[in-house]
């Protein structure tokens, strides 16, 4: 048993981030959960008066580390710290992991990020990546239910291969039946459920990012 079983993590990367308030309201729904810190993501807890629990670091964009186990890693390497760190975490026994601070910024680094949906996947848990205006999850095939957050007003069926088939989409705005859809132009962008209804996604081949979204000016 490792020593986070059962532990919910917080993930903080390095991307810039200015709106801490979804990260507050995460905090107060997950009270307990254990801080990460991916190097420079110090920066982020610090603001919001955290001490992590965890950090990993190679010291590139933070010459800096704080917490109570801190693993320090050569910046020559293959894999990011927020890489790194997911996979300690989860090696460590945690099967959620939540990930913020990780989308702003440097496009490579933020598709990188995104990437690690899969990866927490193949390793046996749970991964979301949260922003000001994003929820991001998995979808790896199947038939999934979801509830529409309150906090936000789309929901978005993004593919990560190149061709998804029997697509069905139940109890939303716009439903589909059996479809098919394309990641070289999608149709399944912005489409809406009733605040706390529940709908269902069906991927019968292939996987796809599920985005829930609000627009900038509407803020959870």
């Amino acid at each position: 048993m490792g020593a986070y079983e059962g532990r919910h993590a917080l993930i903080f990367a390095a991307a810039p981030e200015t709106d801490y308030s979804y990260i507050r309201a995460f905090l107060g729904e997950h009270p307990d959960a254990l801080i990460a810190c991916a190097d420079g993501g110090l920066r982020h807890a610090r603001a919001l008066g955290l001490h992590p629990d965890f950090m990993i670091s190679d010291c590139d964009s933070m010459p800096e580390t704080e917490g109570d186990e801190v693993i320090r890693l050569k910046p020559e390497k293959d894999d990011t710290d927020t890489q790194s760190c997911l996979r300690e975490v989860f090696r460590r026994g945690c099967r959620e992991a939540t990930l913020v601070c990780a989308t702003g910024g440097r496009i490579d680094h933020m598709l990188a990020n995104l990437s690690l949906l899969e990866e927490a996947r193949e390793m046996g848990g749970r991964l979301t990546i949260l922003d000001s205006c994003n929820r991001i999850v998995l979808h790896e095939g199947g038939r999934e239910k979801f509830i529409m957050p309150s906090a936000y007003r789309y929901f978005s069926i993004v593919p990560l291969d190149a061709v998804l088939t029997g697509v069905t989409i139940e109890n939303a705005k716009y439903p589909l039946e059996n479809g098919r859809v394309t990641r070289a132009g999608m149709v399944s962008i912005s489409n809406e459920a009733a605040p706390g209804s529940s709908f269902s996604v069906t991927i019968e081949k292939g996987a796809a990012l599920i985005i829930f979204a609000h627009d900038p000016a509407r803020r959870p």
